[in-house]
């Protein structure tokens, strides 16, 4: 039992690590690009950007745990062959 819900576990604890880092990093990027006392990007990009921004901070910790979770599926089929 507990085989079959580690690869759970442990892609969900992937998912909820890595998606707390790109947060941290993702919120001084945007700060740093679009905030309200910069003059990086014109105003015409803070919307593109702010969208491109949100779809890496929760597109990485994504990927990541799918990763986890088929590396650990994968495992658990060559320990049941």
């Amino acid at each position: 039992m507990f085989i079959t819900m580690r690869k759970w576990i442990i892609s969900f604890l992937v998912f909820i690590l890595s998606l707390a880092g790109t947060v941290f990093i993702g919120f001084y990027a945007e700060i740093f690009l679009i905030g309200p006392h910069t003059g990086i990007l014109p105003q015409n990009f803070f919307i593109p950007v702010a969208i491109f921004l949100l779809l890496i901070i929760v597109g990485i910790p994504i990927w990541l745990g799918r990763k986890a979770f088929y590396h650990f599926k994968q495992k658990e089929i060559n320990n049941l062959s």
